[in-house]
């Protein structure tokens, strides 16, 4: 067990596609050990997706969120809060529902404790005013990696050395309505019954991008890259997240993935029987996490991409959207 402290800032910021529009986005940025004369020095440096939170079972987390404030939008003093999606609370007070638990002010902090007691991939959201701002960006993964690991020295997505890996990639879905975040950015009101998004993002990012390394400098706050690399036969664990607002079909072309685990809960039946199945195929709804392995077939460029072609298009204009590619190289 470890002791994690961790100190994420709530702001704004923009985010670009590869069709050179930039779009207005509200998110976290992670100012863990800034000094504190110098953590305004990060408003307006939110990043899509918010930054990885990434612990073992059993460690005591403390995420102190700090209200940083829009200065894109200085009017506009909406409180935050951090929410972590389908995570056990033993009270409310660390929800992050606001009418159940705090929201944090401009200008103010909170902090958070979690104890994560089972492993699996989750995310975290603020929960304030929530159509909106999932929409607008303030989204994130959250990896709780099991006692097993530390163990055994290797990798597992459970505590089940059936669930073992070698490489892992985050593939976390969500789509960009351009509309209402202009209109944020511009003080003007969005009916969300209009909601109808045009970009389709993987880790923050639209095809070629997601392919471009996480340091690319044209993309200052979007630091996930999607690019899956592995070597003949290994074996790879895609930690599927969808905090969009649709449901996606994802698939690799030729290459099917073992499903392990579902919700952050390895796939065991009632009396401890393995109940993980295959699929070409995965779906995966509204606020649902997936674990799935697959086996790095022969060299080659296997794109990842989904399966509702026209989520595959750059504002229905080009080729991109939710695509990335699977690069195997040569076994050591």
């Amino acid at each position: 067990m470890a002791i994690i402290e961790k100190r994420f800032g709530a702001t704004d910021g923009w985010v670009n596609m590869p069709d050179g529009t930039s779009h207005y986005t509200f998110g976290f940025v992670d100012i863990t050990g800034i000094p504190e004369k110098q953590i305004f020095e990060y408003r307006g440096k939110a990043t899509l997706l918010a930054p990885l939170l990434e612990v073992y079972q059993g460690d005591e987390v403390y995420l102190t969120l700090t209200n940083l404030g829009l200065p894109s939008r200085p009017d506009l003093d909406d409180t935050h809060t951090i929410h972590w999606h389908g995570f056990p609370n033993q009270i409310p007070l660390w929800d992050g529902v606001p009418e159940a638990s705090i929201s944090v002010p401009v200008g103010r902090d909170f902090t958070y404790y979690y104890k994560p007691l089972d492993p699996g991939t989750y995310m975290y959201h603020c929960h304030f005013e929530p159509v909106e701002h999932i929409q607008m960006g303030m989204v994130g993964p959250l990896i709780v990696r099991p006692q097993l690991e530390k163990d055994l020295g290797r990798k597992f997505a459970y505590n089940d050395e059936s669930t073992e890996f070698e490489r892992e990639v985050l593939i976390f879905l969500t789509e960009l309505d351009a509309e209402p975040h202009y209109l944020v950015a511009n003080v003007q009101e969005f009916d969300w019954t209009e909601y109808s998004p045009e970009y389709w993002l993987i880790s923050g990012r639209s095809y070629p991008d997601t392919v471009k390394p996480g340091n690319e400098p044209t993309l200052p706050l979007q630091p996930f890259s999607s690019l899956i690399e592995a070597c003949e036969g290994e074996k790879v664990l895609l930690r599927f997240i969808n905090l969009g607002f649709q449901e996606h079909s994802i698939q690799i072309l030729g290459v099917p993935f073992k499903v392990v685990g579902q919700d952050a809960q390895q796939l065991r039946g009632y009396h401890g029987e393995d109940i993980s199945y295959w699929r070409n195929t995965l779906y995966i709804g509204a606020g649902q996490t997936v674990d799935a392995i697959f086996t790095a077939p022969r060299l080659g460029i296997y794109p990842l991409y989904s399966r509702n072609h026209h989520k595959n298009t750059i504002a229905g204009i080009s080729f991109g959207g939710m695509i990335t590619e699977v690069r195997v190289l040569p076994a050591p």
